[in-house]
């Protein structure tokens, strides 16, 4: 059944109109494309550290045990990130970039979607400014490190995609992946914690391909949860299918980070995602 454009909220489309939304682009938009999500890229990790033989048969065997649940993702990427060391650079060259992989519709109807105002994304593949080089090839494309341009960019109310994690294409930059990568540029950075509380706090954010369950995300929302209060602030989006939340999960993002939860199906390689991105930009 096709996405049913009714659904989508009068506030969202009014700020939408009103340039005031901007997306959050998650693992999950990159799956069309070929790339992992957490949980392959985590599998794909104890691989690589096994053929660098930097861990023992064991170890890997562990860390596979701990991914059956999905809250011990973090821990495993902190212990995989610390075992490969000199080789986890060329690991997420040989994952993100090497495939060269290409645009998909999401990307290109984020695109079409002209009334955003900027892009966040928690990725490091380069998906997301291949697609928009297409409408402008200058493009302003900054990372964590960016604080004073994004900033800039900000105030002058000029496009741009925030690659927040890092990216590929530039691994001597850094690349966030542990809780304790996130929590260094999350609480210990002023600039960088600043800048998100202006971007979650001044926009609508719709979150797009970025499941709840997924540790930087719930980190990201744990800060957003602190930095204003439950009544102040505008609300933010998260597209999901029913089986990806309980109803708990729903009243709680709502009232402690006021993301309100938008349904969408799966069928089709989540195509409803595509049609909700194309309605929206169709009321603007």
């Amino acid at each position: 059944m096709a996405f049913d454009p009714s659904s989508i909220p009068d506030r969202l489309k009014a700020d939408y109109k009103n340039n005031r939304v901007a997306v959050l682009v998650g693992a999950g938009a990159s799956i069309g494309a070929g790339l992992p999500t957490w949980g392959v890229l985590l599998e794909s990790m104890i691989a690589a550290a096994l053929g660098h033989q930097v861990i023992r048969t064991e170890r890997a065997e562990e860390y596979t045990q701990l991914l059956k649940n999905p809250t011990n993702y973090l821990l495993v990427a902190s212990g995989l990130k610390e075992d490969l060391g000199g080789h986890f650079d060329q690991f997420i060259k040989d994952t993100f970039v090497a495939p060269k992989p290409k645009p998909t519709d999401l990307h290109r109807a984020l695109v079409e979607a002209d009334r955003l105002q900027f892009v966040i994304t928690t990725n490091y593949d380069s998906l997301l400014e291949k697609a928009f080089r297409v409408r402008d090839e200058d493009v302003s494309v900054y990372d964590f490190t960016d604080t004073g341009a994004v900033q800039r960019s900000l105030s002058q109310r000029e496009f741009f995609i925030l690659k927040a994690h890092g990216d590929a294409h530039k691994i001597g930059n850094g690349i966030i992946l542990t809780e304790g990568d996130y929590r260094n540029i999350l609480y210990r950075q002023r600039a960088y914690q600043s800048l998100l509380f202006s971007m979650f706090t001044m926009y609508t954010i719709v979150f797009v391909g970025a499941s709840m369950t997924d540790p930087e995300v719930r980190l990201l929302l744990g800060y957003i949860s602190e930095v204003f209060t439950p009544s102040g602030g505008p609300t933010h989006y998260a597209l999901m299918t029913e089986e990806e939340v309980t109803e708990v999960e729903k009243i709680r993002w709502l009232k402690d980070s006021r993301v309100q939860f938008l349904p969408v199906s799966k069928a089709n390689n989540y195509s409803d995602i595509t049609e909700f991105v194309a309605a929206l930009h169709a009321f603007g």
